[in-house]
């Protein structure tokens, strides 16, 4: 088989390329109306592993997308745009998104596998606040205290609403909320199977919280409900429920999720550095400074996307270039509203930190990029517009980066991505003053004192590239992520006391 039709799992999609080939199933598909925005088509898409992704496409493409992806069917995708998740809700536990484009090819697939590919979570993971809250889940468990279904008025809108219980095979229980639908579907079981017990499988749910405890709800129009399926899962379930007197398991073990507010900061001089491991323990992310050092470039992402040398704007490819001439790609430029080749690479650097208390993720645009690497990224761009192959081949002043220590400034997002966009970078010279007129950052919350001794300077965040705008490149060290939304972390956290320093100037 030629290395054109090499078959990749869900596992091996990252985003600095768009030339893949999967073999899936698509497992629920749903029509998104955001309320500023086109609808879009949403989809689960699984692999013969198991591993699921979330796939979207336009509104645009919708139509076409529904002839060739029909539910429970399996089919050969190739190429399509790999991008960062964000939101609060993501489908998948899988960092990535794939998009449908105008290049993506659709064929037949002759796997055949009827799974539902269900990944029951864990009631005890749920009730002890283990459980990721920011991925949709998939539960089971036999429905108990149903009430009765009642009508409130939601944004003046008179919507279903029922309230009930679902316990395991070991007597834990969780309160479950369902509204619209999907309340009107308890409903109607109930009225045609009286004094039957329910077995309930909520896929693609949310945990959420509500008067103090943790709840099971429907995800808007994103969940599926099932009861009494055939499914193995529920067949064996149902199975252990006889002559089964299941006393309700306690919820001792809530965790009070109320987060402490720091105070919006209008100069980053005002702003306190906090430890890593506080970024991991919030839900909403203000204005806040990180001591840290770099221990590696993270390569599932291009170091760069490409930009109008007219107006700095992103471009969006829409033709490719032709093998083995020296034709540029055609590109079309939103700024100015044209097609062309006259294009730059602009960078869009991910690195991995880490300080004393853990690691995280950043990403780096344009000019604070720049003043890491002190070179523009046309200085170190091979000159090759053709898709990367080799994402660990990195040009050297980015390698230069690993081991040195920085002071980065995170700015705040509505995304629920744990990628964290920095808005100001200082040297070292910032972390001796600080040492020098309080106390050792190494005494601030276990932040890391080891500091670089370049002679960086404060940096404001490149005007024209944002992390949710950078298309992908089609060079060595290019990607896709056109729709990446604002990819920082939200947490709002009490941050530790306030350090005054003076202010650097730029260069």
């Amino acid at each position: 088989m030629s290395a054109n039709k090499k078959f990749h799992l869900i596992s091996d999609l990252k985003p600095f390329k768009d030339v893949w080939r999967v073999q899936v199933k698509l497992i629920h598909s749903w029509i998104q109306n955001p309320p500023y925005a086109d609808e879009t088509l949403e989809m689960v898409l699984a692999d013969q592993t198991g591993a699921k992704v979330q796939c979207s496409c336009k509104r645009t493409l919708i139509k076409r997308v529904q002839r060739n992806l029909t539910l429970g069917k399996w089919r050969v995708i190739q190429n399509m745009k790999i991008s960062g998740t964000g939101g609060k809700y993501k489908p998948t536990n899988l960092a990535y998104k794939m998009s449908i484009t105008n290049d993506t090819v659709f064929a037949d697939s002759d796997l055949t596998d009827d799974s539902s590919f269900l990944s029951l979570a864990s009631y005890e993971e749920i009730l002890n606040g283990s459980a990721d809250t920011k991925c949709l889940i998939d539960i089971i468990g036999q429905a108990i205290d149903i009430g009765e279904v009642q009508i409130i008025q939601v944004h003046n809108e008179d919507r279903k609403r029922v309230l009930f219980r679902i316990r395991d095979n070991s007597g834990n229980a969780l309160a479950c909320c369902l509204w619209g639908r999907y309340a009107e579907q308890i409903e109607h079981h109930l009225e045609n199977h009286v004094g039957e017990d329910i077995v309930c499988v909520i896929r693609f749910a949310k945990i959420s919280e509500f008067g103090g405890e943790v709840q099971i709800t429907n995800a808007f129009d994103a969940s599926l409900l099932d009861l009494n399926p055939t499914m193995a899962e529920a067949l064996d379930f149902k199975e252990k429920l006889k002559n089964q007197v299941l006393a309700l398991a306690g919820n001792d073990n809530q965790r009070d999720p109320k987060k402490e507010l720091i105070k919006v900061a209008d100069d980053w001089d005002d702003v306190g550095i906090i430890p890593i491991s506080e970024l991991h323990e919030t839900s909403e992310l203000e204005n806040v400074k990180i001591v840290c050092s770099v221990e590696a470039v993270d390569t599932d992402w291009a170091w760069y996307y490409f930009g109008c040398k007219s107006c700095g704007k992103i471009v969006t490819r829409i033709r490719r270039s032709v093998s083995g001439k020296l034709a540029k790609p055609l590109f079309r430029c939103p700024g100015c509203r044209t097609n062309g080749s006259n294009v730059l690479p602009k960078f869009k650097l991910h690195l991995i930190v880490r300080d004393d208390t853990g690691d995280c993720k950043l990403v780096l645009l344009g000019s604070i990029a720049k003043t890491l690497i002190g070179l523009e990224a046309h200085e170190i761009w091979d000159g090759s517009y053709e898709e990367i192959e080799d994402p660990e081949n990195l040009p050297q002043p980015i390698l230069d980066l690993v081991d040195k220590s920085f002071c980065f400034g995170l700015c705040p997002s509505d995304s629920g991505s744990e990628i964290y966009k920095v808005s100001k970078v200082w040297s070292g010279d910032i972390i001796h003053q600080i040492e020098t007129e309080s106390e050792p950052v190494t005494l601030i919350e276990g932040c890391s004192s080891t500091v670089s001794s370049g002679g960086v300077m404060l940096q404001d965040v490149d005007t024209h590239a944002s992390s949710e705008d950078c298309a992908t490149p089609f060079s060595k060290r290019k990607e896709t992520d056109s729709e990446l939304p604002d990819i920082t972390s939200t947490s709002k956290k009490l941050c530790t006391p306030t350090i005054k320093t003076e202010k650097s100037k730029i260069d």
